[in-house]
């Protein structure tokens, strides 16, 4: 027969096991939802998509399937900023980037950066700057751009 001291340790490592779980479960889900863009040579994203004062995270899947992330920022003033949803340091872990109000926060050192401002880093943590075309009421961007950075996703 079990003691009530072992059938009690027992419960609580089956506690904390479902704790764990429940947590490595909702990390994932933390990363904002990225909306899907296509396109074979140019990818066209209508500036309407992007709110003043927000950031967008988009997602473009290459012919091998890789997801390759990105982030359309237009800040207070309007002005659209582009930046791959990684930077040089942490992007080895592969967590880019969240929003919260007008600013991108590293989802790796916590470091944050006003949405004006997101091409210029600080310390080490350096988002990584992604050549764009603004086109009348589109912004524009070169898909050869995104694959020349798939090695950070």
């Amino acid at each position: 027969m079990m003691s009530m001291k072992r059938a009690r340790r027992i419960w609580i490592a089956i506690a904390g096991l479902g704790a764990i779980s429940a947590v490595a479960l909702a990390v994932p889900a933390m990363r904002p939802l990225c909306t899907a863009v296509t396109g074979s040579s140019r990818i066209s994203i209508p500036l309407a998509q992007l709110a003043t004062g927000a950031a967008g995270f988009f997602c473009y899947h290459n012919d091998a399937g890789e997801r390759l992330r990105f982030v359309l920022a237009r800040d207070n003033q309007g002005i659209v900023h582009s930046i791959i949803d990684a930077c040089r340091q942490c992007g080895k872990f592969h967590e880019g980037y969240t929003s919260s109000k007008d600013e991108l926060i590293c989802r790796v050192c916590g470091n944050r950066y006003k949405l004006a401002a997101i091409e210029k880093g600080e310390a080490s943590c350096v988002p990584l700057a992604l050549p764009i075309r603004q086109n009348g009421d589109r912004v524009e961007i070169n898909v050869s751009d995104l694959k020349q950075r798939s090695r950070l996703f």
